[in-house]
């Protein structure tokens, strides 16, 4: 079983700092690459803790709740 967290980071076109978990690494790479696309820098990141790490904004969307009330087109 593989425990390695899949975790992105980017700044969104609003200037905030974002930070989305995954459940599967496909579901990552499908939003890193929506993100690339649309112009900006987006990186895999190891680690993330909400206590100690910088971040605006983080989804966990591995969770359903988060998944429906996360648009990723309103931050690109």
């Amino acid at each position: 079983m593989n425990n390695d967290r899949k975790l992105i980071r980017f700044n969104a076109s609003t200037g905030f700092s974002v930070v989305l978990e995954f459940g599967n690494i496909e579901e990552k790479k499908d939003y890193e690459e929506k993100i690339k696309n649309a112009g900006l820098q987006c990186e895999t990141i190891a680690d993330f803790n909400l206590n100690m790490d910088q971040a605006d904004l983080f989804m966990d969307m591995r969770s359903r709740e988060c998944r429906e009330q996360f648009d990723l087109e309103d931050w690109i």
